[in-house]
């Protein structure tokens, strides 16, 4: 009798470690997924990479410039715009008109060296675009040129409606993961 009390002693203690288990293990998974970051593959939760410290344009200049304190997506092209430019700036134009509602928001531009000409065609398709290309009669446009001279050329760039530039993309982005991006950013902003 004393083994068979014994034996249903370990099976009651047993299933107890069981059921804890079924109802803790999900915790303790979430807990350490929510303080390592994620899934543990390093892609973090979006697509774009973060620029640190983010490069910041002063307000004044930002304003001047034609972007009105908006949300921006900036194309920097290496050089004049080439065909990588153009699908670019088509990315950032559809993208801007995905966002719906929010469109008002949004501002695009296109950062050019001095000296590179836009070609008209282009100008033509792209409505609204601020092209910031330093220049004698532009005083804010060069300023501003300057205060972003640091970034790589080649990609696309989000400002927010302060004068940070946070994040970075390739200059062929998946369109539905940069939109991914910005409606979170348009979500939790507060401002612009």
């Amino acid at each position: 009798m004393n083994t068979a009390t014994e034996a249903n002693r370990r099976r009651g203690r047993l299933q107890l470690i069981l059921l804890a288990l079924v109802f803790f293990g999900p915790l303790a998974v979430a807990i350490a997924m929510y303080f390592t970051g994620g899934s543990g593959n390093g892609d973090g939760v979006n697509y774009g990479s973060f620029l640190e410290p983010p490069v910041s344009v002063e307000a004044k200049l930002h304003f001047d410039s034609g972007l009105r304190e908006r949300w921006t997506l900036i194309v920097k092209p290496g050089g004049d715009c080439d065909d990588n430019c153009e699908r670019a700036l088509i990315d950032v134009r559809q993208i801007r008109l995905a966002t719906g509602r929010e469109i008002d928001r949004i501002e695009r531009a296109l950062l050019l060296p001095a000296g590179v000409d836009l070609s008209a065609g282009t100008a033509a398709a792209h409505p609204g675009l601020v092209v910031l290309q330093p220049g004698p009669d532009k005083p804010s446009a060069t300023a501003m040129t300057t205060a972003l001279a640091t970034l790589p050329a080649g990609q696309i760039y989000i400002m927010d409606p302060i004068g940070n530039v946070i994040l970075s993309y390739p200059m062929a982005p998946e369109r539905k993961r940069l939109l991914g991006d910005l409606k979170k950013l348009l979500k939790l902003s507060r401002i612009g």
